[in-house]
């Protein structure tokens, strides 16, 4: 799903460092929208809001975060993981990729997850969103 999603996003970008939002169509990708994140991004301050949280992202997560800035309000596990990497593809206007163990603690179930954080932009220069793929699998009981 991560690899699609990349190639998709290398596709529209074309000869750019990164595609702008306008280059995506989710009618394109239909298969892929229940595991991304979109993430407006607005500068001087530095926030993050939360446009699009997928089906499966918000069953991984335990929480529909749609409408709300992320990484405000009480620190959380979750917020302190993925801040970085967020700001990191924002500075670097390149994706990131991370994988890493996950642990459920609604039900104790255990399994690994893996990001593709992708940046989108308006101008060319200026990252204005974040498009994120997350999935995860469970290991074998």
């Amino acid at each position: 799903m991560l690899r699609a999603l990349f190639a998709y996003w290398d596709a529209r970008r074309g000869d750019r460092p990164m595609p702008a939002r306008s280059d995506l169509d989710p009618l394109d990708i239909p298969g892929l929208l229940r595991n991304l994140i979109l993430l407006d991004v607005s500068h001087d301050p530095l926030r993050f809001r939360v446009r699009l949280y997928g089906t499966e992202v918000t069953d991984l997560r335990g929480r529909y975060l749609t409408g709300r800035y992320l990484y405000e309000g009480e620190p959380t596990a979750i917020g302190d993981q993925t801040r970085p990497w967020n700001l990191e593809t924002v500075k670097t206007r390149r994706p990131h990729y991370v994988s890493g163990p996950f642990n459920d603690i609604s039900d104790g179930r255990s399994g690994t997850f893996y990001r593709l954080g992708l940046p989108l932009s308006e101008d060319g220069m200026r990252v204005d969103m974040l498009v994120i793929g997350l999935v995860r699998e469970w290991e074998e009981e």
